[in-house]
């Protein structure tokens, strides 16, 4: 005697506040998996495809939330897209900085000690005092300090 299949459907009980930050985090999420992925690729396309089925469930609050209709797919207005790459610019921004603090913060270690087969607490803790150091010049000075000698 064989089982039935088992249907893991999942039901979410949300108040429209709650429903519509879902739909910004399933936006930025999406967004963040795809802006670096080709169209071509099925991993990207699948978080889509889960993009589009949520915002689907938005078709009810067109009129009175964040909503457009185009092409009978329902979507974030520009308006509230615009807000929405505001949060991913400070997001890119901060990321930015960050890495590039890290990565000159390595760079210097490793031309002081040498090359690194794995990186232990001393070593760490050298490359996170430096990157803090970075941090603090780049919140003070951003990129006016940073020189790169002429390219040949």
């Amino acid at each position: 005697m064989s089982k039935a299949p088992v249907k893991n459907d999942i039901e979410l009980q949300l108040s429209e506040t709650h429903f519509f930050q879902l739909l910004d985090l399933i936006y930025l999420g999406n967004w963040m998996v795809t802006a670096c992925s080709g169209v071509e690729d099925e991993h990207a396309q699948e978080y889509t495809n889960v993009e589009k089925q949520l915002f689907s469930h938005a078709e009810p609050f067109v009129e009175k939330g964040p909503f457009q209709t185009l092409n009978s797919e329902v979507m974030f207005t520009e308006e509230h897209e615009d807000s929405l790459q505001d949060i991913i610019g400070e997001y890119d921004n901060e990321v930015f900085w960050e890495a590039l603090a890290y990565r000159m913060a390595k760079r210097d270690v490793i031309e002081q000690i040498g090359p690194i087969k794995e990186i232990k607490n001393e070593v760490f803790m050298q490359i996170f005092h430096r990157e803090m150091d970075y941090i603090r010049e780049f919140e003070k000075n951003g990129i006016k300090r940073i020189t790169i000698p002429p390219l040949q």
